[in-house]
C-alpha cells in the first residue's frame, strides 16, 4: 500500500541515525491522582505516600492495595495525621494482592514485604491467605458494581426517565439489549481486576437465580453459562485496572458510552463529565443481583511487630471524620448506606439521583459470594470460555540491542502469557478462540507468525530462534501489524489490540504516517507498550494517547508479570 511503501522508503533513509533517549516515566499513560492534599507523591503513579503532618511518624506502614483506592486519598491522610503513622499505599490489581498473600505477604519479586493488605473484596483475602497471615481484616466502606450507562443511551434502551432516575433493569435486559446490537460496555477483566470479577459472578448469580452462592454444579450449567457468554459478548473493552478504565471513559465520552466499574467510580466520573459538559453515565443497578465490594482492610502478620501502629490507623480511618471522606468521594458506610446524605452537601453532591444513584441500601440485591475454590474454578471458566475472545497482535523489538537479556526477557514473558501451561496460573491462558499474532521487526518488519487458539508453539519458538540484529523502526513493525487485524465482519467477535515491545527509539521519522495509516484504518485498536532499556517514553506515550491505551514499565525485572498485565487489558 502507498503508506506501507512511504515508511519504507524513509526508513532506508534515516537507518544512519540513531539516537537513544533515557526513559524517565514509569509506567506511562496510569491513572491520575487526586488533589487531595496528599503530602508526598512518589514519581511512580502505582505508588503513594502519605506524611502525617504532626513530625516525624511513628512508624510506616506499606499497604497493598487496590488502585480505587486512590480516591479515598483524604480518608487516607486524615487518618494518618491522626494516628501519626506514614502509609505507603502500592496500588496493585487483585490478583497481585492474591499473590503477595500467598508469598507470605512479600512482593513476588524484589525485597518489598508488606504490612497490610486492602483489597476491594474479601474474596482475594479469602482465595490468597492460605497461611493465614491477615489479622483483622475489616470493611472500610461499601461500593457496589454497576452498569454506568450516558444517559442519553439509557433513557433510549428505554431503562431510565428523563430526569436520570433509572427503572428496574434485569440482567436478562441487559443480555436482550447486547444481542440487539444495541449495548456495547467497557469492563475490567474478571480474571485481573475487581470488579470485573465480582460482576461476573453477580452475572451469573442472578441469571440463575435463587438465593444461595454460585457451586460448583452451576459453573456447569450449559444454559447459564451460554447466556453469560452472550452478556460478555458485549464487552468492547477490556482494562486490568478500574481507575483506568474510569478514567479512559471520561477522557473519550464520544468513544466510550457504558462501563461496568464501582459505583464510587461512576460517582468520580460524573463528577469530571458534568463539569467538562458531557453526557453523565447513569448508574444502573440490576435488579435480581449486584455485587457489593466491601473494601476491607486486614493486618499481614509477618512477624515484624507493627501491629499497634495498624490498630492506630485503622481506629483513625474508621472515625466519623474518615467516614465522611469515604462518603465525599462516593462510597458507603453504615451498613452499606449513606450516613451523612442529609446533613453533609458534599455528600448529597455525590449520590445525586439524576445520576441514576440510590442512597438506600436496602433498594439493592446482593448476591452471596461463593466458596474460594467455587470462584477460582469460575475464573478459569471466565478465562477459557465465557470471556469475549482476544484477538492480539505483538510486535517485538529485534534490534540489535534486544540481544542478550532483552530477547531472553522477551521471550520469558511471551511463554508466561501465551504458553498455556504457564498462564494458567495468572489465569491469562489463551483460550479456543484466541488468535495471536507476532510481528518480529529491527530496521524492518518480519514475516508475521500466526497462531490460533492454544496451539501457541510455533509462534514461541519462532520467538526464541529469531536473531536480534539490525536497528529499529518501530513504526515499519506497527504498520505491519494493521494488515493483520480482523476483517470488518469478525472485528465484533474479538477485544483487538496491539502489543509493542521495544527497547530503543524509532531511527526514522515514520510517526506522522503511521497515525494517518492509524487514523484512516477507522478502528478502535489500543497500542499497549511495553518499554525496556532506553525506549523511548514520549514516542510510545504518543502511541498510548493515540489509540486510548497504555504503556506498561517492563524494566523492573519481573516481565512475567508485566506481561500478565498487559493481558488484563485484553
Amino acid at each position: 500500500m502507498g503508506i506501507m511503501s512511504s515508511l519504507r522508503r524513509r526508513a532506508v533513509a534515516g537507518l544512519a541515525v540513531l539516537v537513544t533517549v533515557s526513559a524517565t516515566l514509569a509506567l506511562a499513560g496510569c491513572s491520575l491522582l487526586p488533589n487531595s492534599g496528599t503530602k508526598q507523591v512518589s514519581k511512580d503513579v502505582n505508588t503513594q505516600t502519605f506524611t502525617p503532618q504532626g513530625g516525624k511518624p511513628d512508624a510506616t506502614l506499606n499497604i497493598a492495595s487496590g488502585s480505587e483506592n486512590k480516591e479515598v486519598a483524604a480518608a487516607i491522610q486524615l487518618a494518618a495525621d491522626r494516628s501519626n503513622v506514614a502509609i505507603t499505599m502500592h496500588y496493585m490489581g487483585s490478583l497481585d494482592i492474591m499473590s503477595v498473600l500467598k508469598n507470605g505477604g512479600k512482593a513476588t519479586t524484589g525485597s518489598l514485604s508488606y504490612d497490610a493488605v486492602w483489597p476491594a473484596s474479601s474474596m482475594w483475602i479469602s482465595m490468597g491467605d492460605t497461611k493465614h497471615i491477615v489479622k483483622d481484616a475489616t470493611s472500610t466502606s461499601t461500593t457496589p458494581i454497576v452498569f454506568g450507562i450516558a444517559k442519553s443511551k439509557a433513557v433510549a434502551l428505554g431503562w431510565a426517565n428523563e430526569d436520570g432516575t433509572t427503572k428496574p433493569v434485569a440482567t436478562a435486559d441487559i443480555i436482550t439489549a447486547v444481542t440487539r446490537g444495541d449495548l456495547k460496555f467497557s469492563m475490567t477483566s474478571a480474571t485481573q481486576s475487581n470488579s470485573g470479577a465480582s460482576a461476573y459472578l453477580a452475572f451469573m448469580t442472578a441469571l440463575r437465580g435463587g438465593d444461595g452462592p454460585l457451586t460448583e454444579a452451576d459453573l456447569n450449567n450449559k444454559n447459564l453459562t451460554t447466556q453469560v457468554k452472550t452478556l460478555l459478548s458485549g464487552v468492547d473493552r477490556s482494562s486490568g485496572s478500574s481507575d483506568w478504565l474510569k478514567d479512559m471513559v471520561v477522557a473519550n465520552p464520544d468513544r466510550f458510552d457504558a462501563m461496568v466499574n464501582y459505583e464510587s467510580l461512576v460517582i468520580q466520573a460524573d463528577k469530571t463529565l458534568t463539569k467538562n459538559g458531557h453526557d453523565p453515565l447513569l448508574a444502573v443497578y440490576p435488579a435480581d443481583g449486584i455485587a457489593v465490594s466491601d473494601s476491607p482492610l486486614g493486618y499481614v502478620d509477618r512477624g515484624q511487630n507493627l501491629k499497634d501502629s495498624f490498630d492506630s490507623f485503622a481506629k483513625a480511618l474508621a472515625s466519623q471524620d474518615a467516614k465522611l471522606e469515604f462518603e465525599r468521594a462516593g462510597r458507603r458506610t453504615g451498613l452499606g448506606g449513606v450516613v451523612s446524605y442529609a446533613t453533609d452537601s458534599s455528600v448529597k453532591e455525590s449520590f445525586r439521583s439524576d445520576w441514576g444513584i440510590t442512597t438506600d441500601a436496602s433498594a439493592l440485591k446482593t448476591i452471596p459470594l461463593p466458596a474460594a475454590s467455587v470462584i477460582d474454578s469460575a475464573l478459569n471458566v471466565y478465562q477459557t470460555a465465557l470471556r469475549k475472545p482476544s484477538w492480539t497482535i505483538w510486535v517485538v523489538d529485534y534490534s540489535g540491542s534486544m540481544s542478550g537479556d532483552g530477547k531472553d526477557g522477551v521471550v520469558k514473558g511471551l511463554n508466561a502469557a501465551l504458553n498455556p501451561a504457564q498462564a494458567k496460573a495468572a489465569y491469562i491462558e489463551p483460550a479456543d478462540g484466541d488468535v495471536n499474532i507476532l510481528i518480529p521487526f529491527e530496521s524492518e518488519a518480519h514475516d508475521p507468525i500466526k497462531a490460533t487458539g492454544t496451539n501457541t508453539d510455533d509462534l514461541l519458538s519462532k520467538a526464541t530462534a529469531t536473531e536480534a540484529s539490525g536497528g529499529t523502526d518501530i513504526y515499519l513493525g506497527l504498520d505491519a501489524a494493521l494488515q493483520q487485524l480482523p476483517s470488518e465482519a469478525e472485528a465484533s467477535q474479538y477485544t483487538t489490540a496491539i502489543v509493542l515491545m521495544t527497547d530503543g527509539r524509532s531511527v526514522t521519522d515514520n510517526q506522522g504516517a503511521f497515525e494517518s495509516d492509524y487514523k484512516t484504518n477507522g478502528r478502535d485498536l489500543p497500542i499497549f507498550s511495553i518499554m525496556f532499556g532506553d525506549a523511548d517514553s514520549s514516542q510510545l506515550n504518543s502511541l498510548a494517547s493515540l489509540s486510548n491505551a497504555k504503556v506498561f514499565d517492563g524494566r523492573s525485572g519481573d516481565l512475567a508479570a508485566v506481561f500478565r498485565q498487559v493481558k488484563g487489558f485484553n
